[in-house]
């Protein structure tokens, strides 16, 4: 019984000692993560080899005023507020050896890192020129 509570804390210790998952696209020496803005990656990795707007994001939110105090409230009016963000995908081609990297932009703020296949020919992926 020791031996089990034993080997199952030292699973738990391990469990918690690996770090947690955060996506992160490397292009030469500059490295960029979800919530880096437009600015930061191309400074990091330069300009894409392809761009293309994927259309925009929007959010709303339902508000309701009340007026009155006690039994006697009246509801007020009820609001409707939108907001709107652009989205953008950048395509990086990081050459027949490696992947095309595709970064997802919502407002400026990147959302998603994914990969679209193998990359072909030679590496827009080398960063810092």
């Amino acid at each position: 019984m020791v031996k089990i509570a034993a080997v199952l804390g030292v699973a738990a210790l391990l469990v918690l000692a690996v770090p947690g998952y955060s996506p992160a696209f490397r292009c030469g020496s500059g490295l960029v993560t979800i919530g880096d803005k437009t600015g930061k990656v191309l400074i990091e990795c330069g300009p894409p080899t392809f761009k293309e707007a994927a259309g925009a994001k929007t959010k709303g939110k339902s508000t309701k005023t009340e007026r009155g105090k006690g039994k006697g409230k009246t509801t007020g009016q009820k609001t409707y507020q939108e907001s709107s963000r652009k989205v953008e995908r950048w395509f990086y081609n990081c050459g027949e050896h490696d992947f095309i990297y595709v970064l997802t932009f919502a407002g400026g703020v990147l959302e998603k890192e994914e990969t679209e296949g193998y990359g072909k020919g030679r590496s827009d992926c080398q960063g810092r020129r």
